[in-house]
């Protein structure tokens, strides 16, 4: 087995080549982790940093760009973060899987697949299983395991009646997340798929138990005398180790399951009882592994026979839920996966039997929701909820199927309680901004003297509507507008702005950014405005492909949010006028032009015959609906702008005739 960081051999199996869409199956997810550390690998030609402000800027240029692949992640809605949702335009589906009374089962698959472009002609398939989450611990600190296979296609035509294990495996998880059409990930690759005769022995537990998937491909057609077992978690019962013996089995060693110190995970009558039921406990063979200080997390079993040996690396945990088959009703499976590997007998082994100096190590019972010994431990009686940021509309969506049950939110919209029903609730400026902060949902039940907190992500709609959560000084937006569509020179404003900005724990903090008097700077920014509004109205665009190019423009510095869009900008102008920082006819004037100059000249742009109709009419909508925003606030300011009333018309008549 090869020695490896997780990131750095997907970064090089994908190489130079572009990235269709990823799918990803795992038990635990952290939003920040897999948008900072995981989602970069997909747009390998951005620049993407430590500081957290740095990235969040640059995702939104990779959206105007549409340079982001469709990216999807299916989780264990109990095993989520509970501190942040995603703040990126990805799908995320969070499974709550059935459980038998008195019964904890999980939503436990690792698998990352990961479509990319050979060339025009051709596509590729990295398909990875193991053991690894979608978190800090599972890429990067823990001991893992995984899989690697690249599937290429087979066909020239695809299957149109038959499907392969992989598809079929797709196809379910989608149902259990109640989705009723592929995502377009999930799309992309399951046609692709459809090209493939996959060859692979890969087990999962949706279509068969673990037990039956060892016994098809193993047991039945070998003697094996030999099994190492590398697991990081156990039942505290004998069924396993038992079924194993029964098999006629001589040796069955097992990997002592370690935490970082001489801290063994595990009950000290169940390591007893397993080793007098027949069981080797071990050490790794390789000193250089055994030294590390990591937690142990692979699960890897092997199987020998005289002349082969069976490497099985995935999900399974060397317990009862792991090895059972999934079933929707009376369910006590897990959702587990894996893949089989056949090599001659004389590999070297994992093992060595332990000398263990008993009076030197702790033993410990570390429950958490991948190890459920008891169930009162973990609530899982979560609200079946789902909810909708629209940012564009600053509505949230609400479907719920509550039953008898009654819940309200914990800290969003005065703790209004939630009706079981559809509903739409029209979220204000406060619910805005704390939303644009941490979009995470919080859920509050009461039943007797408990109370219950339960967490949802949110789908959400018109992310690049959606307000970047920071503030910054207008002068900072003046200076991206100097260096329009020079990649290089943003890239500098931004590194700068993050490095000034971001403490040493990582948090953005925009009091320390240095901040100028805007009253001695206006003629820049009319100055700035002018520059903007002659690169979005370029009237010499020559092609059609230039003025779709130019048409995403308009939409993303008139529309969207980021550091460097109007949006951002005007909502800086707003709260120093509010502050009496900036005297209010300065803002006037800086509405009337955005008014009357850009919006106006977006609503009936030179080139909208170039652009396709739908999108023309949802565009010339979002326009109209900004200037009637921005006009309105522009009213408001009449009245505190001595001198102004009955003068604004020949102002903004002059600015127009400018």
């Amino acid at each position: 087995m090869e020695r490896i960081i997780v990131r750095d051999h997907i970064k090089d199996l994908i190489g130079n080549r572009k990235v269709l869409a990823a799918l990803f199956h795992t038990f635990n997810f952290e939003p920040r982790f897999f948008e900072n550390y995981v989602m970069p690998l997909f747009v390998p030609e951005k620049n993407f940093r430590d500081e957290i402000i740095h990235n969040k800027i640059l995702w939104r240029h990779c959206a105007k760009e549409g340079i982001i692949p469709p990216v999807s992640v299916f989780c264990d809605y109990y095993a989520k973060d509970n501190t942040e949702a995603p703040s990126l335009a990805y799908d995320i589906h969070c499974i709550k899987l059935p459980a038998s009374k008195g019964c904890i089962t999980n939503f436990h698959p690792k698998h990352i697949l990961i479509l990319v472009e050979d060339d025009r002609q051709s596509q590729s398939l990295l398909f990875i299983t193991g053991s690894g989450n979608l978190t800090a611990n599972g890429w990067c600190d823990n001991h893992e395991c995984f899989a690697f296979h690249e599937i290429k296609k087979t066909k020239i035509f695809p299957n149109k009646s038959t499907t392969n294990i992989l598809q079929d495996y797709i196809t379910e998880v989608g149902k259990l997340a109640g989705l009723k059409s592929f995502l377009p990930s999930e799309e992309l690759i399951h046609l692709f798929l459809s090209y493939v005769d996959l060859k692979i022995p890969l087990f999962n537990s949706l279509q068969q138990s673990f037990q039956q998937f060892i016994e098809d491909n193993i047991f039945n057609r070998y003697e094996i005398i030999e099994v190492e077992i590398v697991s990081p978690y156990f039942s505290n019962d004998l069924i396993l180790i038992n079924y194993l013996k029964q098999k006629g089995i001589k040796t069955v060693k097992c990997l002592i399951p370690f935490l970082r110190s001489n801290e063994i995970q595990l009950e000290k009558e169940t390591f007893g009882s397993l080793e007098k039921a027949g069981l080797i406990w071990g050490f790794w063979n390789d000193n250089k592994v055994m030294k590390e200080i990591r937690n142990q997390h692979s699960k890897i079993y092997r199987f020998y026979s005289k002349d082969k040996c069976f490497t099985v690396i995935g999900s399974v945990n060397f317990t009862n839920p792991a090895w059972a088959l999934f079933s929707k009703k009376n369910n006590k499976a897990n959702i587990e996966s894996g893949v089989l590997y056949q090599e001659g007998s004389n590999v070297l082994r994992l093992l060595k039997p332990a000398n263990l100096d008993m009076d030197q190590v702790t033993f410990i019972v570390k429950e958490d929701l991948e190890n459920p010994l008891e169930t009162s431990l973990f609530e899982r009686k979560a609200p079946d909820l789902d909810f909708t940021i629209d940012w564009k509309n600053k509505t949230l969506l609400i479907n719920a199927n509550l039953g008898e049950m009654e819940c309200r939110f914990d800290d969003l919209l005065n703790k209004k309680q939630i009706s079981n029903s559809k509903a739409v609730e029209f979220l204000d400026a406060h619910a805005i901004r704390q939303l644009s902060k941490s979009c995470l949902i919080k859920v509050a039940v009461e039943t007797g003297a408990n109370l219950h907190i339960y967490t949802y992500y949110p789908n959400q709609l018109n992310v690049e509507t959606k307000p970047l959560g920071f503030k910054v000084d207008a002068n900072i937006i003046m200076k991206y507008w100097q260096f329009l569509d020079n990649d290089i020179e943003i890239a500098k404003i931004t590194r700068a702005l993050a490095e000034q900005g971001t403490d040493e724990s990582g948090v953005y903090d925009d009091k320390k950014i240095e901040k100028k008097s805007l009253l001695n700077d206006m003629a820049a920014h009319f100055s700035s405005l002018t520059i903007l509004e002659k690169f979005l109205f370029n009237e010499g665009l020559k092609t059609k492909k230039e003025r779709i190019h130019q048409f995403a423009n308009l939409q993303y510095y008139l529309l969207s949010e980021n550091i460097d869009t109007v949006p951002f900008y005007i909502n800086d102008i707003k709260l120093q006028s509010e502050q009496k920082n900036v005297q209010a006819s300065f803002y006037w004037m800086v509405l009337q032009i955005l008014c009357n100059s850009f919006y106006a000249q977006a609503e009936k742009w030179t080139f909208r015959n170039d652009i396709d109709p739908t999108s023309w009419k949802e565009f010339k909508k979002d326009i109209k609906s900004k200037n009637v925003e921005l006009s309105s606030g522009a009213s408001t300011l009449i009245d505190h702008i001595p001198g102004l009333k009955g003068k604004e018309k020949w102002i903004i008549d002059q600015l127009v005739a400018v």
